[in-house]
C-alpha cells in the first residue's frame, strides 16, 4: 500500500526521519529541528494507517482516502508501550488519533497522545518529580543499556537492565540545562552504563541519578542542586527564590514571614523548602487555548514530604512579592505581541476553577507580571486575549503616546483589568474614586519605565473592604498629563 506514496517524497522523508529519530547526537547540535510541545497545534485526525516497513515501521495516516500519506504518526521508540493497553495500529486500520502536529517536515508530523480513545502518552513527560527527598531512600547500583526517547524537544532517558530491549527504569538527570562539575555527561543511545541512585515509585520506576560510571551527577543528601531554597522561621533578611529555568521569575520573602505550624497547623514545620517551575500549558489543570504560560509551586518539609496538599495554599504572616515572566521562548508559550491583554489567575483546587489574582501589575513591554500575596497557591497561569494596536503607536517597542484604556470587563464583578501606556520614564499614579469624588483605592503610585501596563482591581478599598454596586472613576496621572474614565461595579 505504501507504494502509492510518491517515491521521491518517500526517499527524502526516510532520510529526514532517519536523521530525526536515529541520530540523537546530531539533534543535540541543532535542536531547532524539533518543535517545542507548546508551539504545536493540538489536532484530532481520523484516517487509514499506512506503514513503511523498510525503515523501523514508520507510521503514516491517510485522512482523505486518496491512498497518499497526509501525516507521519510519531508513536515514540519501538519499545514504548503505554499502561492504557493501547497498541500500535496495523496497516489498513481506520483509526482516530489525538496529538500535536508539527507542520515543518515534508509530511506533517503528529506526536500521538491518544489512539481510538485510549491514552498513548501524556502531552509532556515531566522530569520534576515530587516525592520524598533522596536521603530517605535506599541507594542502589544498577547496570544496563541506555534507551533514548527523542520524540520531544528534550531527550528522555531509560535503562534496560535485563537485555530485552525494553525499559526497566526511567533515568532522572534533572532539568536539561543541568551539568555537574564532575564532567559527567548524559549517556548516548545503546551505551552501557552503571548508575548509582535511588528508585522512586511510578508506573515505570524512576531512578534518580547520583553517579554515572563512577562520576558524581549530584549529591544524595537533601534537595536537588537545580531546585529552590529554604524559608525558615529564623530568617532575618529578605530572600529571593528563582525559578531554575528562568531567573526573571522569582518569589521574594521578607524576614519573619514564616512562623511555622503555629498559624496553620502542625504539618507546617519551622522551616519549609520552596521550589517552583515553569510548566507546559498541557501540564496545567483544566488548560485552555488562551493559556500562555504556567507555574507550579511545591513546598516540602525537612523530610522532603509535600506540605501544600490538595486545596491547601501555603500562608505567610507577611506579604510576599512575586514576579513571573511569561515571555515566549523557554516556556514554549505563545508569541505575544505588545498589544495583547493578559490576565494572571491561580487554580483553586477545591472548586476546580481558575480565579483572578487581585492587584497584579502587568509590564507588557518586558512580559512580566508582579503581585503581592500572603499565600501561595500550587498553580498560576497567564491567560491572553488578543487586542489590536497600530504599529504606528510604537517606536522601537516603546509607546509614543500617553494612554488610559477602558477597563475590561465593564460592568464587572468581582474583578476588572485597567490598561495604560506611558511614553517615557516617570512617576505614575492610578487611583479610583467614588461618585462623590472620594478616593477609595490607590492601585499604582511608583516610578515606571516607558511601556505598556495592566493592573487588576478587585472592587475593594484601601482597607480591603468590598465596595458596593455603583459607578466609579479611575484617574491616571503621569507628569503633567492625566486622564479619567468611569466604570460600573455590579454585585
Amino acid at each position: 500500500m505504501y507504494q502509492k506514496i510518491r517515491s521521491s517524497v518517500l526517499a527524502f522523508l526516510i532520510l529526514l526521519l532517519g536523521f530525526q529519530i536515529v541520530d540523537v547526537a546530531a539533534q543535540d547540535k541543532n535542536r531547532k529541528q524539533k518543535a517545542w510541545p507548546d508551539s504545536l497545534a493540538k489536532v484530532t485526525l481520523t484516517g487509514t494507517v499506512i506503514i513503511d516497513t523498510n525503515h523501523q515501521n514508520i507510521y503514516f495516516l491517510d485522512v482523505d482516502n486518496d491512498g497518499v500519506a497526509d501525516f507521519n504518526l510519531a508513536f515514540g521508540p519501538a519499545w514504548y508501550e503505554p499502561e492504557s493497553g493501547a497498541t500500535r495500529p496495523n496497516a489498513g486500520d481506520y483509526i482516530t488519533v489525538v496529538g500535536s502536529v508539527n507542520e515543518n517536515p515534508v509530511i506533517p508530523l503528529v506526536i500521538v497522545f491518544e489512539i481510538n480513545g485510549l491514552l498513548w502518552r501524556e502531552p509532556v513527560e515531566n522530569w520534576w518529580r515530587h516525592y520524598q527527598w533522596c536521603d530517605s531512600l535506599e541507594i542502589v547500583t544498577v547496570t544496563g543499556t541506555v534507551l533514548v526517547d527523542t520524540t520531544y524537544y528534550y531527550n528522555h532517558y531509560y535503562l534496560d537492565v535485563d537485555g530485552d530491549e525494553a525499559p526497566d527504569y526511567k533515568l532522572c538527570f534533572g532539568p536539561p540545562w543541568y551539568e555537574p562539575e564532575s564532567g559527567a555527561v548524559r549517556p548516548e543511545e545503546d551505551a552501557t552504563v552503571t548508575i548509582e541512585g535511588v528508585i522512586k515509585g511510578d508506573d515505570l520506576p524512576c531512578l534518580e541519578v547520583f553517579t554515572i560510571d563512577g562520576l558524581v551527577w549530584r549529591e544524595p543528601q537533601g534537595p536537588a542542586p537545580w531546585s529552590g531554597g529554604w524559608i525558615g522561621k529564623d530568617q532575618k533578611g529578605q530572600k529571593r527564590i528563582h525559578c531554575p529555568i528562568d531567573s526573571s521569575s522569582w518569589v521574594e520573602i521578607p524576614g519573619g514571614a514564616w512562623q511555622g505550624g503555629g498559624h496553620q497547623g502542625p504539618q507546617f514545620p519551622d522551616s519549609i523548602y520552596c521550589e517552583f517551575m515553569k510548566v507546559w500549558r498541557d501540564s496545567l489543570p483544566d488548560r485552555s487555548d488562551s493559556t500562555i504560560a504556567g507555574w507550579h509551586f511545591h513546598f516540602s518539609n525537612p523530610a522532603g514530604n509535600r506540605v501544600n496538599g490538595k486545596g491547601v495554599p501555603v500562608r505567610f504572616i507577611k506579604r510576599l512579592r512575586m514576579q513571573l515572566r511569561y515571555a515566549e521562548g523557554d516556556s514554549g508559550g505563545m508569541m505575544l505581541g505588545k498589544s495583547n491583554t493578559v490576565h494572571l489567575r491561580y487554580w483553586d483546587e477545591n472548586i476546580e476553577q481558575w480565579l483572578p489574582v487581585s492587584d497584579a501589575s502587568y509590564d507588557l513591554q518586558n512580559e512580566v507580571v508582579v503581585f503581592e500575596t500572603e499565600s501561595i497557591q500550587s498553580y498560576y497561569a497567564i491567560f491572553g486575549t488578543e487586542s489590536v494596536t497600530s504599529v504606528a503607536e510604537f517606536n522601537n517597542g516603546i509607546p509614543e503616546n500617553f494612554t488610559l484604556e477602558q477597563n475590561y470587563p465593564n460592568p464587572f464583578n468581582p474583578t476588572t483589568t485597567i490598561g495604560y501606556q506611558i511614553h517615557s520614564d516617570g512617576l505614575v499614579t492610578l487611583t479610583i474614586f467614588n461618585v462623590l469624588g472620594k478616593e477609595v483605592r490607590t492601585l499604582v503610585n511608583k516610578s515606571q519605565l516607558a511601556g505598556i501596563y495592566q493592573i487588576t482591581w478587585d472592587g475593594r478599598d484601601n482597607s480591603g473592604n468590598v465596595l458596593p454596586t455603583g459607578t466609579y472613576f479611575y484617574k491616571l496621572q503621569f507628569a503633567d498629563q492625566k486622564e479619567i474614565r468611569s466604570m460600573l461595579l455590579v454585585k
